[in-house]
Protein backbone atom coordinates (compact mmCIF):
# COMPACT_ATOMS: atom_id res chain seq x y z
CA UNK A 1 0.00 0.00 0.00
CA UNK A 2 1.06 3.46 -0.84
CA UNK A 3 2.17 5.81 2.14
CA UNK A 4 1.42 9.51 2.14
CA UNK A 5 5.19 10.41 1.01
CA UNK A 6 4.25 8.40 -2.05
CA UNK A 7 1.40 9.77 -2.66
CA UNK A 8 2.68 13.47 -2.85
CA UNK A 9 5.51 11.99 -4.66
CA UNK A 10 3.30 10.89 -7.33
CA UNK A 11 1.20 13.90 -7.18
CA UNK A 12 4.36 16.29 -7.74
CA UNK A 13 5.18 14.37 -10.69
CA UNK A 14 1.86 13.80 -12.36
CA UNK A 15 1.58 17.71 -11.95
CA UNK A 16 4.69 18.21 -13.44
CA UNK A 17 3.75 15.55 -16.60
CA UNK A 18 0.75 17.45 -16.89
CA UNK A 19 2.42 21.18 -16.54
CA UNK A 20 4.63 19.74 -19.55
CA UNK A 21 1.65 18.71 -21.53
CA UNK A 22 0.06 21.60 -21.17
CA UNK A 23 3.22 23.75 -22.22
CA UNK A 24 4.36 21.78 -24.90
CA UNK A 25 0.11 21.52 -26.19
CA UNK A 26 0.03 25.11 -25.86
CA UNK A 27 3.19 25.03 -27.86
CA UNK A 28 2.56 22.98 -30.92
CA UNK A 29 -0.66 24.71 -31.24
CA UNK A 30 1.21 28.12 -31.65
CA UNK A 31 3.85 26.23 -33.83
CA UNK A 32 0.90 25.16 -36.10
CA UNK A 33 -0.71 28.45 -35.58
CA UNK A 34 3.11 30.63 -36.12
CA UNK A 35 3.50 28.76 -39.36
CA UNK A 36 0.03 29.19 -40.45
CA UNK A 37 0.45 33.15 -40.34
CA UNK A 38 4.05 32.90 -41.51
CA UNK A 39 2.34 30.65 -45.09
CA UNK A 40 0.43 33.87 -44.69
CA UNK A 41 2.78 36.27 -45.02
CA UNK A 42 5.00 34.04 -47.33
CA UNK A 43 1.59 33.75 -49.99
CA UNK A 44 1.09 37.19 -50.22
CA UNK A 45 4.53 37.97 -50.68
CA UNK A 46 4.43 35.59 -53.72
CA UNK A 47 1.25 37.13 -54.87
CA UNK A 48 2.95 40.79 -54.45
CA UNK A 49 5.75 38.95 -56.72
CA UNK A 50 3.82 38.00 -59.06
CA UNK A 51 2.44 42.00 -59.79
CA UNK A 52 6.12 42.90 -59.56
CA UNK A 53 7.22 40.60 -62.01
CA UNK A 54 4.30 41.45 -64.52
CA UNK A 55 5.27 45.19 -64.60
CA UNK A 56 9.06 43.91 -65.23
CA UNK A 57 8.06 41.82 -67.98
CA UNK A 58 5.98 44.66 -69.18
CA UNK A 59 8.54 46.91 -68.77
CA UNK A 60 11.20 44.16 -70.56
CA UNK A 61 8.90 44.59 -73.38
CA UNK A 62 9.28 48.33 -73.55
CA UNK A 63 12.54 48.65 -73.08
CA UNK A 64 13.59 46.41 -75.79
CA UNK A 65 11.66 48.05 -77.88
CA UNK A 66 12.68 51.31 -77.05
CA UNK A 67 16.52 49.78 -77.44
CA UNK A 68 15.52 48.65 -80.90
CA UNK A 69 14.00 51.64 -82.33
CA UNK A 70 17.01 54.28 -80.86
CA UNK A 71 19.12 52.11 -83.48
CA UNK A 72 16.98 52.76 -86.35
CA UNK A 73 16.77 56.08 -88.55
CA UNK A 74 14.11 58.88 -88.36
CA UNK A 75 12.85 57.47 -91.19
CA UNK A 76 12.18 53.93 -90.07
CA UNK A 77 10.79 54.82 -86.87
CA UNK A 78 8.44 57.04 -88.88
CA UNK A 79 7.06 54.45 -90.79
CA UNK A 80 7.03 51.95 -88.25
CA UNK A 81 4.98 54.11 -85.17
CA UNK A 82 3.09 56.05 -87.52
CA UNK A 83 4.83 59.35 -86.33
CA UNK A 84 6.83 61.98 -87.15
CA UNK A 85 9.92 61.84 -85.61
CA UNK A 86 11.14 65.44 -86.47
CA UNK A 87 8.64 67.05 -86.05
CA UNK A 88 8.00 65.77 -82.43
CA UNK A 89 10.86 66.82 -81.36
CA UNK A 90 11.70 70.61 -82.45
CA UNK A 91 11.69 73.42 -80.11
CA UNK A 92 8.41 74.60 -80.23
CA UNK A 93 5.14 72.77 -79.54
CA UNK A 94 3.82 70.38 -82.18
CA UNK A 95 0.77 68.82 -82.84
CA UNK A 96 0.79 64.51 -82.86
CA UNK A 97 -2.19 63.25 -83.83
CA UNK A 98 -4.42 65.81 -82.33
CA UNK A 99 -2.36 66.21 -78.87
CA UNK A 100 0.67 68.02 -78.19
CA UNK A 101 3.91 67.28 -76.35
CA UNK A 102 6.00 70.60 -74.70
CA UNK A 103 9.43 70.34 -74.93
CA UNK A 104 10.96 72.53 -71.74
CA UNK A 105 14.36 74.01 -73.94
CA UNK A 106 17.01 72.36 -71.60
CA UNK A 107 15.50 69.22 -73.35
CA UNK A 108 17.99 67.47 -75.56
CA UNK A 109 17.45 66.30 -78.92
CA UNK A 110 18.24 62.87 -77.77
CA UNK A 111 15.96 62.95 -74.92
CA UNK A 112 13.38 64.32 -76.60
CA UNK A 113 13.20 61.57 -79.48
CA UNK A 114 13.42 58.60 -76.40
CA UNK A 115 10.01 60.49 -74.80
CA UNK A 116 8.52 60.42 -78.22
CA UNK A 117 8.91 56.81 -78.84
CA UNK A 118 8.02 55.69 -75.53
CA UNK A 119 4.67 57.72 -75.69
CA UNK A 120 3.63 55.90 -78.87
CA UNK A 121 4.68 52.72 -77.43
CA UNK A 122 2.49 53.23 -74.06
CA UNK A 123 -0.68 54.18 -76.16
CA UNK A 124 -0.29 51.04 -78.37
CA UNK A 125 0.09 48.90 -74.72
CA UNK A 126 -3.54 47.47 -73.80
CA UNK A 127 -4.80 48.54 -70.61
CA UNK A 128 -3.47 45.17 -68.81
CA UNK A 129 0.15 45.21 -69.96
CA UNK A 130 0.24 49.02 -68.14
CA UNK A 131 1.48 48.92 -64.50
CA UNK A 132 -1.14 50.53 -62.28
CA UNK A 133 1.82 52.28 -60.21
CA UNK A 134 4.32 54.98 -61.47
CA UNK A 135 6.29 54.12 -64.60
CA UNK A 136 8.77 56.18 -66.36
CA UNK A 137 12.09 55.71 -68.52
CA UNK A 138 14.93 57.87 -66.72
CA UNK A 139 18.84 57.99 -67.43
CA UNK A 140 19.77 59.68 -64.31
CA UNK A 141 22.00 62.62 -65.95
CA UNK A 142 19.73 64.40 -68.09
CA UNK A 143 17.85 66.57 -65.60
CA UNK A 144 14.47 64.96 -66.87
CA UNK A 145 12.01 61.75 -67.03
CA UNK A 146 9.58 60.97 -68.46
CA UNK A 147 6.71 59.16 -67.24
CA UNK A 148 4.49 57.24 -69.09
CA UNK A 149 0.94 57.36 -67.73
CA UNK A 150 1.18 61.02 -67.42
CA UNK A 151 3.06 61.36 -70.85
CA UNK A 152 4.86 64.00 -68.75
CA UNK A 153 8.61 65.06 -68.87
CA UNK A 154 9.17 65.84 -65.83
CA UNK A 155 12.42 67.94 -63.94
CA UNK A 156 14.36 65.87 -61.49
CA UNK A 157 14.03 67.04 -57.86
CA UNK A 158 15.37 66.14 -54.77
CA UNK A 159 18.02 63.16 -54.76
CA UNK A 160 16.56 60.19 -55.02
CA UNK A 161 18.53 57.31 -55.45
CA UNK A 162 16.88 55.83 -58.55
CA UNK A 163 17.90 58.88 -60.28
CA UNK A 164 21.65 58.17 -59.32
CA UNK A 165 22.27 55.76 -62.27
CA UNK A 166 25.61 56.32 -63.41
CA UNK A 167 27.17 53.04 -61.12
CA UNK A 168 24.50 50.58 -62.40
CA UNK A 169 24.66 52.06 -65.84
CA UNK A 170 28.31 52.42 -66.09
CA UNK A 171 28.53 48.59 -64.62
CA UNK A 172 26.39 46.98 -66.42
CA UNK A 173 27.74 48.70 -69.68
CA UNK A 174 31.19 47.28 -69.01
CA UNK A 175 29.55 43.45 -68.14
CA UNK A 176 27.48 43.77 -71.71
CA UNK A 177 30.70 44.84 -73.37
CA UNK A 178 33.32 41.95 -72.11
CA UNK A 179 30.26 39.63 -72.92
CA UNK A 180 29.96 41.31 -76.91
CA UNK A 181 26.25 41.99 -76.14
CA UNK A 182 25.42 38.30 -75.05
CA UNK A 183 24.59 38.78 -71.40
CA UNK A 184 21.68 39.24 -69.88
CA UNK A 185 21.93 42.22 -67.24
CA UNK A 186 20.69 42.53 -63.55
CA UNK A 187 17.95 45.05 -62.90
CA UNK A 188 18.28 47.61 -61.12
CA UNK A 189 17.33 47.38 -57.62
CA UNK A 190 17.20 50.83 -55.29
CA UNK A 191 17.45 50.60 -51.58
CA UNK A 192 14.35 51.57 -49.58
CA UNK A 193 14.49 55.93 -50.06
CA UNK A 194 11.85 58.45 -49.43
CA UNK A 195 10.07 59.41 -52.77
CA UNK A 196 10.80 63.23 -53.52
CA UNK A 197 7.22 62.96 -55.08
CA UNK A 198 5.23 61.64 -52.38
CA UNK A 199 7.48 61.72 -49.83
CA UNK A 200 7.04 58.37 -49.08
CA UNK A 201 9.28 55.56 -48.15
CA UNK A 202 9.72 53.55 -51.84
CA UNK A 203 11.48 51.07 -53.79
CA UNK A 204 12.22 51.18 -57.66
CA UNK A 205 12.99 48.01 -59.86
CA UNK A 206 14.17 49.26 -63.49
CA UNK A 207 14.99 47.39 -66.31
CA UNK A 208 17.52 48.46 -68.54
CA UNK A 209 17.56 49.54 -72.11
CA UNK A 210 20.44 48.48 -74.13
CA UNK A 211 21.26 49.63 -77.24
CA UNK A 212 23.07 46.79 -79.56
CA UNK A 213 25.86 47.68 -82.23
CA UNK A 214 26.21 44.27 -84.22
CA UNK A 215 28.39 45.90 -86.35
CA UNK A 216 31.07 46.35 -83.56
CA UNK A 217 29.48 44.51 -81.13
CA UNK A 218 29.60 47.19 -78.93
CA UNK A 219 26.47 47.38 -76.52
CA UNK A 220 25.46 50.36 -73.94
CA UNK A 221 22.93 50.96 -71.56
CA UNK A 222 20.80 54.20 -72.56
CA UNK A 223 18.83 54.21 -69.10
CA UNK A 224 16.31 52.15 -67.45
CA UNK A 225 12.34 51.66 -67.82
CA UNK A 226 11.43 51.91 -63.98
CA UNK A 227 8.20 51.49 -61.79
CA UNK A 228 8.47 53.17 -58.38
CA UNK A 229 6.50 51.41 -55.47
CA UNK A 230 5.45 53.31 -52.41
CA UNK A 231 4.84 52.49 -48.87
CA UNK A 232 0.76 53.11 -49.95
CA UNK A 233 1.50 51.01 -53.03
CA UNK A 234 2.89 48.25 -50.88
CA UNK A 235 0.24 48.52 -48.17
CA UNK A 236 -2.31 48.24 -50.80
CA UNK A 237 -1.26 44.64 -51.88
CA UNK A 238 -0.77 43.60 -48.25
CA UNK A 239 -4.57 44.80 -48.01
CA UNK A 240 -5.32 42.67 -51.19
CA UNK A 241 -3.59 39.68 -49.92
CA UNK A 242 -4.87 39.34 -46.65
CA UNK A 243 -8.20 39.80 -48.18
CA UNK A 244 -7.94 37.42 -50.52
CA UNK A 245 -6.65 34.85 -47.88
CA UNK A 246 -9.72 35.52 -45.40
CA UNK A 247 -7.03 36.50 -43.00
CA UNK A 248 -6.28 39.34 -40.55
CA UNK A 249 -3.32 41.85 -40.56
CA UNK A 250 -3.87 43.69 -37.85
CA UNK A 251 -1.92 41.29 -36.02
CA UNK A 252 1.10 41.27 -38.08
CA UNK A 253 3.91 44.12 -38.02
CA UNK A 254 5.15 44.05 -41.49
CA UNK A 255 8.63 45.96 -42.87
CA UNK A 256 10.52 45.97 -46.42
CA UNK A 257 13.96 45.98 -46.93
CA UNK A 258 16.56 46.04 -49.43
CA UNK A 259 19.36 43.81 -50.12
CA UNK A 260 21.51 46.92 -50.21
CA UNK A 261 22.55 49.13 -47.57
CA UNK A 262 21.08 52.35 -46.20
CA UNK A 263 17.65 51.54 -46.29
CA UNK A 264 15.19 53.97 -44.35
CA UNK A 265 12.48 52.45 -42.43
CA UNK A 266 9.97 51.15 -44.63
CA UNK A 267 6.88 49.77 -41.96
CA UNK A 268 3.68 48.51 -43.64
CA UNK A 269 1.76 47.59 -40.74
CA UNK A 270 2.93 48.69 -37.36
CA UNK A 271 1.92 47.98 -33.48
CA UNK A 272 4.14 49.05 -31.08
CA UNK A 273 2.29 48.21 -28.10
CA UNK A 274 3.06 44.43 -29.25
CA UNK A 275 4.34 42.97 -25.81
CA UNK A 276 5.61 39.82 -27.85
CA UNK A 277 5.27 38.12 -31.12
CA UNK A 278 6.98 35.45 -32.96
CA UNK A 279 9.68 36.90 -35.83
CA UNK A 280 9.24 35.50 -39.66
CA UNK A 281 12.04 36.98 -41.67
CA UNK A 282 13.85 37.06 -44.39
CA UNK A 283 10.77 36.30 -47.03
CA UNK A 284 11.66 36.87 -50.06
CA UNK A 285 9.88 39.78 -52.06
CA UNK A 286 11.99 39.12 -55.55
CA UNK A 287 15.67 39.15 -55.52
CA UNK A 288 16.23 42.22 -54.36
CA UNK A 289 14.00 42.98 -51.58
CA UNK A 290 12.74 40.98 -48.47
CA UNK A 291 10.20 40.64 -45.81
CA UNK A 292 10.49 41.21 -42.21
CA UNK A 293 7.28 39.98 -40.84
CA UNK A 294 6.56 40.18 -36.74
CA UNK A 295 3.28 37.64 -35.33
CA UNK A 296 1.33 38.66 -32.50
CA UNK A 297 1.10 35.73 -29.73
CA UNK A 298 -2.51 37.23 -29.49
CA UNK A 299 -3.13 37.14 -32.85
CA UNK A 300 -2.12 33.70 -33.33
CA UNK A 301 -3.94 32.72 -30.33
CA UNK A 302 -7.20 34.31 -31.88
CA UNK A 303 -6.44 32.34 -35.55
CA UNK A 304 -6.98 29.59 -34.22
CA UNK A 305 -8.63 30.37 -30.32
CA UNK A 306 -11.18 27.72 -30.86
CA UNK A 307 -8.19 24.66 -30.78
CA UNK A 308 -6.28 26.46 -27.94
CA UNK A 309 -9.73 26.52 -26.02
CA UNK A 310 -10.74 22.95 -26.28
CA UNK A 311 -6.86 21.70 -25.50
CA UNK A 312 -6.82 23.89 -22.60
CA UNK A 313 -10.41 23.12 -21.20
CA UNK A 314 -9.21 19.39 -21.75
CA UNK A 315 -5.93 19.66 -19.75
CA UNK A 316 -7.69 22.11 -17.34
CA UNK A 317 -10.35 18.42 -16.94
CA UNK A 318 -7.49 16.52 -16.84
CA UNK A 319 -5.65 18.43 -13.88
CA UNK A 320 -9.04 18.83 -11.96
CA UNK A 321 -9.51 14.47 -12.21
CA UNK A 322 -6.32 14.05 -11.16
CA UNK A 323 -6.74 16.40 -8.04
CA UNK A 324 -10.09 14.67 -7.12
CA UNK A 325 -8.24 11.05 -7.47
CA UNK A 326 -5.77 12.37 -5.64
CA UNK A 327 -7.72 13.94 -2.77
CA UNK A 328 -9.63 10.85 -2.83
CA UNK A 329 -6.86 8.56 -2.16
CA UNK A 330 -5.37 11.17 0.26
CA UNK A 331 -8.34 11.15 2.35
CA UNK A 332 -8.42 7.01 2.24
CA UNK A 333 -5.13 6.99 3.17
CA UNK A 334 -5.61 9.15 5.93
CA UNK A 335 -8.79 7.30 7.30
CA UNK A 336 -6.27 3.97 6.97
CA UNK A 337 -3.47 5.51 8.55
CA UNK A 338 -4.92 7.22 11.77
CA UNK A 339 -7.08 5.42 14.46
CA UNK A 340 -10.16 6.71 14.47
CA UNK A 341 -10.86 7.38 18.26
CA UNK A 342 -7.61 8.95 19.04
CA UNK A 343 -6.11 10.33 16.05
CA UNK A 344 -2.92 8.81 16.69
CA UNK A 345 -1.24 6.73 13.75
CA UNK A 346 -3.03 3.50 13.39
CA UNK A 347 -1.73 0.47 13.31
CA UNK A 348 -1.26 0.46 9.57
CA UNK A 349 0.00 3.70 9.57
CA UNK A 350 2.81 2.74 12.07
CA UNK A 351 3.68 -0.08 10.03
CA UNK A 352 4.42 2.64 6.96
CA UNK A 353 6.09 4.70 9.23
CA UNK A 354 8.39 1.87 10.76
CA UNK A 355 9.18 0.86 7.23
CA UNK A 356 10.81 3.91 6.67
CA UNK A 357 12.43 4.51 9.74
CA UNK A 358 13.94 0.78 10.68
CA UNK A 359 17.01 1.56 8.76
CA UNK A 360 17.64 5.16 10.26
CA UNK A 361 20.16 5.36 13.34
CA UNK A 362 19.22 7.13 15.96
CA UNK A 363 15.59 6.27 16.70
CA UNK A 364 14.29 5.33 20.06
CA UNK A 365 11.73 3.19 20.21
CA UNK A 366 8.86 3.36 23.08
CA UNK A 367 6.19 0.76 24.09
CA UNK A 368 3.27 2.43 26.07
CA UNK A 369 0.63 0.60 28.32
CA UNK A 370 -2.02 1.96 30.31
CA UNK A 371 -1.89 0.87 34.00
CA UNK A 372 -5.84 -0.96 35.36
CA UNK A 373 -7.24 0.10 31.60
CA UNK A 374 -8.99 -3.45 32.10
CA UNK A 375 -10.54 -1.54 35.51
CA UNK A 376 -11.78 1.50 33.64
CA UNK A 377 -13.87 0.17 31.24
CA UNK A 378 -15.35 -2.82 33.96
CA UNK A 379 -15.86 0.32 36.62
CA UNK A 380 -17.28 3.18 34.40
CA UNK A 381 -18.15 1.60 31.19
CA UNK A 382 -16.43 1.01 27.49
CA UNK A 383 -17.37 4.80 26.78
CA UNK A 384 -15.52 6.14 30.01
CA UNK A 385 -12.11 3.78 28.83
CA UNK A 386 -12.45 5.76 25.29
CA UNK A 387 -12.40 8.79 27.18
CA UNK A 388 -9.29 7.40 28.56
CA UNK A 389 -7.71 6.42 25.83
CA UNK A 390 -8.64 10.33 23.51
CA UNK A 391 -7.24 11.60 26.71
CA UNK A 392 -4.16 10.05 27.24
CA UNK A 393 -3.32 10.17 23.57
CA UNK A 394 -3.63 14.09 23.57
CA UNK A 395 -1.62 14.68 26.77
CA UNK A 396 0.90 12.53 25.17
CA UNK A 397 0.76 14.41 21.36
CA UNK A 398 0.93 17.72 23.52
CA UNK A 399 4.09 17.23 25.29
CA UNK A 400 5.79 15.66 22.57
CA UNK A 401 7.60 17.21 19.36
CA UNK A 402 6.18 17.21 15.80
CA UNK A 403 8.41 14.67 14.62
CA UNK A 404 7.85 12.45 17.12
CA UNK A 405 4.78 9.96 15.93
CA UNK A 406 2.59 7.72 18.91
CA UNK A 407 1.10 4.93 17.24
CA UNK A 408 -1.98 2.83 18.68
CA UNK A 409 -1.35 -0.95 18.77
CA UNK A 410 -4.67 -1.84 19.76
CA UNK A 411 -6.38 -1.49 22.47
CA UNK A 412 -4.69 0.28 25.46
CA UNK A 413 -0.89 0.10 24.18
CA UNK A 414 0.88 2.44 22.49
CA UNK A 415 4.01 2.58 20.33
CA UNK A 416 6.25 5.85 20.18
CA UNK A 417 8.90 6.76 17.48
CA UNK A 418 11.26 9.32 18.42
CA UNK A 419 13.73 10.10 15.75
CA UNK A 420 16.81 11.11 16.07
CA UNK A 421 16.99 10.75 19.95
CA UNK A 422 19.46 8.68 22.19
CA UNK A 423 17.89 6.07 24.91
CA UNK A 424 18.36 7.83 27.67
CA UNK A 425 17.02 11.13 26.46
CA UNK A 426 13.70 9.28 25.65
CA UNK A 427 14.23 7.47 28.93
CA UNK A 428 13.93 11.02 30.53
CA UNK A 429 11.26 12.43 28.32
CA UNK A 430 9.37 9.86 29.20
CA UNK A 431 9.68 9.71 32.98
CA UNK A 432 8.53 13.21 33.01
CA UNK A 433 5.51 12.59 31.26
CA UNK A 434 4.43 9.74 33.62
CA UNK A 435 4.99 11.59 36.59
CA UNK A 436 2.47 14.37 35.35
CA UNK A 437 -0.12 12.00 34.48
CA UNK A 438 -2.12 10.61 37.60
CA UNK A 439 -5.75 11.01 36.39
CA UNK A 440 -8.35 12.36 33.40
CA UNK A 441 -11.63 14.28 34.46
CA UNK A 442 -15.10 12.09 34.23
CA UNK A 443 -18.24 14.30 34.55
CA UNK A 444 -17.99 15.52 38.25
CA UNK A 445 -14.80 13.02 38.95
CA UNK A 446 -11.23 12.58 38.47
CA UNK A 447 -10.39 9.04 37.02
CA UNK A 448 -6.84 8.11 38.12
CA UNK A 449 -4.67 7.22 34.85
CA UNK A 450 -1.54 5.92 34.55
CA UNK A 451 0.75 4.22 32.33
CA UNK A 452 4.35 2.27 32.03
CA UNK A 453 6.85 2.03 29.29
CA UNK A 454 9.73 0.25 28.27
CA UNK A 455 12.38 2.00 25.82
CA UNK A 456 15.10 0.60 23.27
CA UNK A 457 17.03 1.98 20.43
CA UNK A 458 15.32 0.99 16.58
CA UNK A 459 17.92 -1.25 14.85
CA UNK A 460 17.91 -3.03 11.89
CA UNK A 461 16.12 -6.04 13.39
CA UNK A 462 13.12 -4.16 14.36
CA UNK A 463 11.53 -6.94 15.85
CA UNK A 464 14.29 -7.27 17.99
CA UNK A 465 14.05 -3.92 19.41
CA UNK A 466 10.65 -4.53 20.13
CA UNK A 467 11.05 -7.16 21.77
CA UNK A 468 13.34 -5.30 24.32
CA UNK A 469 11.53 -2.43 24.71
CA UNK A 470 8.69 -4.93 25.55
CA UNK A 471 10.67 -6.15 28.34
CA UNK A 472 11.41 -3.13 29.72
CA UNK A 473 8.02 -1.80 29.90
CA UNK A 474 6.73 -5.15 31.92
CA UNK A 475 9.70 -4.84 34.11
CA UNK A 476 8.42 -1.46 34.78
CA UNK A 477 5.01 -2.78 35.37
CA UNK A 478 6.21 -5.47 37.50
CA UNK A 479 8.19 -3.29 39.73
CA UNK A 480 5.37 -0.55 40.30
CA UNK A 481 2.95 -3.59 41.44
CA UNK A 482 5.65 -4.12 43.85
CA UNK A 483 5.59 -1.18 44.92
CA UNK A 484 2.02 -1.01 45.87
Amino acid sequence: MKDSNQLKSEKKMVLAVLVMMLVVVNAFMLYISYSKAKTNVELIASQIVSVINTDIQNNSSIASSLGAMLQLPNNVINKTLNINVDEAIKDNARSINNNTLEWNGNVDIAHRKKFTILRSFWRSYSGSNKSRFSTYYTDGDSGYYYNLADEKVIAINGSNPHFRLTGYIDKTSEELKNSHGFMVPELFYSNVYIDSATELPAITIGVPVIINNFSSQVSKISGIIATDYTSEDLRGLLYDGFKELNARYSGYDISIHSVQPNDIPMNIFSDEQTLFGFEANHISLTKGYYINARIHLLEMINARWLSFLMSNLMMAFFFLTFLKAHRNSAMMMGKLTTDSLTKTLSREGGRILIEQLKHQQGTALVVIDLNDFKIINDTYGHQTGDEALVYFSRYMMDALRQSDALIRMGGDEFLLLMPNTTVERAQEKLTKLEQGLRSFPHEKDNISLSFSFGVSEVTADFNDSYKKADQNLYQMKKEKKASR
